[in-house]
């Protein structure tokens, strides 16, 4: 009998790998393979790999994992990140309290005196670029929303960011709808880098954490659209079920953002984010 194997197959895009489709279809199988995959979202067949580049050629494959696989749903319909945990402290903040700036003045203030070292800006080098900080002292970083999601940074500066500090003071935070996705898709990745290295935050925002995204569309954002569209010679018939016109990309991010925020308030990631101990 021909041996078996889990493999862990990775949907790469197509660009990378344009006869996938074709060689998983054809050769796991009839090699007695045994392919395991995962996929974020709801179960899915119609949109798997949706709007994704020469999906074309990919959807063949679609019925060979039916045909082939068992699907099994993980999520428990609970969010682990939400569960009610001892908070460590007061760590986020709206920009109508009175006297914010003062209160988060003094919060860095007293963490920089266990720094060795002076509050001054900082640069950090990224692939032969310059970050440059207005605010730092030892491991902690005072920043704003406009200086780290407003000017073109990514993912390779925010994990420079998060291997050089291990608290950072995020202020004025906005609420995003789909006028502002560019900055928004900023804010994802900042979060989500700071996330996996455990970097503690400390925020100010105009709206709460679970009111940070507006799902809806603006006339300025509308126009924008339209004229993409012209650009691209697409109708609104064959724009409508993509996800960069209608922000269902943003959406299910931002849920993973809003659940990872709300960690980031506890005592227990505030604790495995002190990087003294390690």
């Amino acid at each position: 009998m021909a041996a078996s194997w889990s493999l862990l197959v990775t949907l790469r895009p197509l660009a990378q790998s344009p006869l996938r489709g074709r060689c998983v279809g054809c050769g796991a199988w009839a090699a007695a393979l045994a392919p395991l995959a995962t996929a974020p979202g709801k179960p899915f067949w119609k949109d798997l790999y949706k709007n994704g580049l020469q999906r074309a050629n990919f959807v063949p494959f679609i019925a060979v994992l039916k045909e082939y696989c068992n699907t099994v749903q993980l999520d428990s319909g609970i969010d682990y990140r939400k569960r009610e945990l001892p908070a460590a402290g007061k760590l986020y903040y709206l920009t109508s309290e009175a006297d914010v700036e003062a209160v988060m003045d003094k919060l860095f203030d007293e963490l920089a005196q266990k720094q060795n070292d002076l509050t001054r800006p900082r640069i950090l080098k990224v692939q032969g670029r310059e970050l440059r900080l207005n605010k730092a002292c030892g491991t902690v970083a005072d920043c704003t929303f406009e200086e780290l999601c407003e000017r073109p940074l990514g993912a390779s500066d925010y994990l420079e960011l998060s291997k050089n500090f291990d608290t950072i003071f995020l202020r004025n935070i906005p609420q995003f709808t789909l006028a502002n996705r560019t900055q928004g898709r900023r804010f994802i990745t900042l979060i989500d880098n700071f996330y996996d290295l455990k970097v503690r935050i400390i925020c100010s925002a105009s709206t709460p954490i679970s009111s940070l995204f507006l799902h809806q569309h603006h006339d300025s954002e509308l126009e924008q659209s339209r004229i993409l569209m012209d650009d691209l010679g697409l109708s609104q018939d064959s724009a409508e079920g993509l996800s960069m016109f209608t922000g269902e990309e943003e959406i299910f991010a931002f849920q993973r953002t809003i659940s990872r925020l709300t960690e980031m308030q506890t005592e227990q990631y505030w604790n495995e984010g002190d990087r003294t101990k390690k």
